[in-house]
């Protein structure tokens, strides 16, 4: 499979991969091509897929420095994840990367007693899964990863 670009529409800006590769058995990573910030210092963006965590990252990349990007991700963001995904094989060949959101509905008998940042606490302590009925012969779709308020929760293979 050969190396793609992206473009992202919202900031017209083109990505090249320049390098990509397995720097370790758990390790995937994308390297752009070197970019300017505002203060005309060099940089580029590193897209790692951490296979040990099945999690993706987005690092911004000086010469002393990296930091987790998140501006450069804009527009771009769902491509490179679905392209990274395929070539470490978590996304089949003929498949798409598909999010939904699900919203849910929780009905807690709450005592009078109990603060608000206690319940607020209680609430952040949950955990939640996300289990399917059909058996693996009829499974086409899989979930990769489930996530509560931007923050994971689950991972499914």
């Amino acid at each position: 499979m050969a190396k793609e670009d992206f473009f992202s529409k919202q900031l017209c800006t083109a990505y090249y991969v320049i390098d990509e590769k397995w720097i370790d058995k758990d390790t995937y990573v994308l390297v752009f091509q070197d970019m300017k910030d505002s203060d005309g210092d060099t940089f580029h963006i590193e897209v790692e897929y951490h296979k040990d965590e099945n999690k993706i990252t987005w690092s911004r990349v000086y010469e002393h420095e990296t930091i987790e990007e998140t501006f450069y991700k804009l527009g771009v963001q769902h491509q490179v994840e679905k392209y990274i995904l395929q070539r470490v094989g978590v996304l089949r060949k003929g498949s798409i990367l598909h999010e939904q959101n699900i919203t849910i509905t929780l009905k807690v008998d709450v005592p009078l007693d109990m603060s608000v940042g206690e319940l607020s606490e209680w609430f952040d302590s949950l955990k939640f899964e996300v289990v399917h009925t059909m058996t693996p012969k009829d499974e086409k779709a899989r979930i990769i990863e489930v996530t509560r308020k931007g923050e994971l929760i689950a991972l499914k293979l």
